[in-house]
């Protein structure tokens, strides 16, 4: 990682500051939360939604219309058919349920046990593991592309993350990276207020950090750029409840009040917070 994250910010975070390197504009929270503070998070309710059928179903079709348009990335970089793919923290099986679709097999790994068991109930096999790669048997050389959406910025040491996911790789084969985004327009607007500014985010990437550690970890081919997912005002709204931004919040909230539901339900393809990184792993690792 970055060895000179060393200016300190205020942070939206109680308890915590952020460390940021000027050059890179890689930041990162610190001290890291203790396990235990990070386990009562991710929580049976971490994921956002009111309990019930149909609360779940419109949940699971917003992300499955995320899910086609991951796998239309991969879809187009992946170099053969009936390629395997391995999503890390692959939550309720969208992205998984929608490749298996168009043809690719199929595995996840899920710290969360009841996404997994969800995510394997969909899928019709017990294709997801219960862990991370950090706790998991190694698969060297496997999988012709990992997909990691909104994962590597909860891992206390992304570098030996992505030394791990290229090791599980064929040589060429494809990592897709979603992660929250310095160079987003929710953060030039929101700054400090950030809604991404969490307790379970410990390191937040500019498009120049993430293309570094990209390098630094034997990939090429680096392409970056905003990403986009499908919400709802109702998602955002509920979203915005939970991860309250001073005025945000309430003018959201106002708006969700005022619009019918057939409205606050509709798909909305909109420009995230994030970024979308794709890389392919090289064939030899490069001196560094």
């Amino acid at each position: 990682m970055c060895e000179r994250p060393t200016v300190l910010r205020r942070s939206a975070v109680p308890n915590y500051v952020l460390r940021a390197c000027p050059q890179c504009r890689l930041e990162l929270l610190d001290p890291q939360p203790e396990d235990s503070v990070l386990a009562a998070i991710y929580s049976h309710d971490y994921f956002l939604g009111e309990p019930g059928a149909e609360s779940g179903e419109r949940r699971s079709k917003m992300k499955s219309a995320t899910a086609a348009l991951y796998v239309d990335t991969l879809a187009r970089l992946v170099r053969r058919a009936n390629a395997d793919l391995l999503e890390i923290g692959c939550g309720h099986g969208e992205v998984l349920l929608e490749a298996f679709r168009r043809g690719f097999r199929v595995s996840g790994i899920e710290i969360s046990a009841d996404a997994a068991a969800i995510a394997n109930h969909c899928l019709g096999e017990p294709v997801v593991a219960v862990g991370s790669i950090e706790t998991r048997p190694l698969a060297r050389d496997r999988f012709d592309a990992v997909l990691a959406a909104d994962v590597i910025e909860h891992v206390r040491d992304p570098e030996d993350f992505l030394l791990r996911v290229r090791e599980m790789l064929i040589a060429g084969g494809i990592l897709l990276l979603i992660t929250p985004s310095l160079d987003s327009w929710t953060r030039r607007l929101l700054r400090r207020r950030w809604m991404e500014y969490k307790v379970e985010h410990l390191y937040y990437f500019s498009a120049l950090s993430i293309r570094l550690l990209l390098e630094r970890c034997g990939f090429e081919e680096i392409r970056i750029s905003p990403s986009r997912k499908v919400l709802t005002i109702d998602y955002i709204s509920r979203h915005f409840s939970r991860f309250r931004v001073p005025v945000l919040s309430p003018l959201i909230a106002l708006l969700r009040g005022a619009v019918p539901g057939r409205i606050a339900h509709r798909h909305l393809l909109v420009p995230a917070s994030g970024l979308m990184a794709t890389a392919r792993k090289a064939s030899a690792r490069r001196p560094q």
